[in-house]
């Protein structure tokens, strides 16, 4: 009797052990990426070494400076800051010194121009620019979204403040042409802008903010 009750009692331990729920281990699965012991290189950044790397950067770069360098004195730039200037009937002009190649690129650069703010951001209708069937979608386009009682297109702030200088070249007193297609992102012409969208009703208004539109261009 005696010999069979620790082995009644044992098995029942037992039994009560299988029985129980293991517990997840939140331990996770071992490997040399989680632990860190993947195979790595620590160079040791003696003189010698770190003169050579610096002789090597040197001598594939310092040539690619010196041909820069060199490409950018063959550069002709003009700039020219007029708004401060008496300007008499309307024009200015300025002689170039040096012989530019084309093509020739004309930029503007306006300072104080908050173009960033919020309330100018989001003064467009991208929808009326993208499709002619919504035209008339001017909810997001205040304060300039109407005029004289019809939708204006494009409306908002941004399209009413259309930059309008005018400039032209010319060379030995003949007018050159310039060319303004092809200066805006194939990306914007293609999903952005319809080829059927119009200016109608644009600036009309008693207050311009900029220049007007070719109501037959789109």
């Amino acid at each position: 009797m005696s010999s069979s009750t620790p082995s009644s009692s044992a098995g029942g331990v037992g039994s009560a052990d299988s029985a129980a729920p293991r517990r997840n281990s939140k331990r996770p699965k071992y490997s040399k990426f989680t632990q860190q012991e993947l195979p790595a290189c620590k160079p040791i950044l003696t003189p010698r070494w770190v003169i050579s790397a610096f002789m090597l950067v040197s001598i594939v770069f310092v040539p690619i400076g010196m041909v820069s360098l060199f490409a950018s004195r063959d550069v002709v730039e003009i700039i020219d800051r007029y708004e401060t200037a008496c300007v008499p009937d309307g024009y200015k002009n300025d002689k170039v010194k040096k012989r530019m190649k084309k093509p020739i690129y004309v930029y503007y650069q306006l300072d104080n121009f908050y173009q960033n703010h919020r309330r100018y951001v989001k003064s467009r209708s991208d929808s009326q620019l993208k499709e002619n069937s919504s035209w008339d979608d001017v909810s997001s386009c205040k304060p300039e979204d109407m005029s004289n009682g019809q939708p204006i297109v494009p409306c908002g702030l941004i399209a009413w403040s259309l930059f309008n200088d005018t400039y032209s070249f010319s060379l030995n007193s003949k007018q050159l042409a310039v060319n303004k297609k092809g200066i805006s992102w194939k990306s914007d012409r293609d999903s952005k802008f319809g080829k059927d969208v119009f200016p109608k009703n644009f600036q009309n208004g008693t207050l311009k903010g900029g220049a007007t539109l070719n109501s037959s261009i789109p």
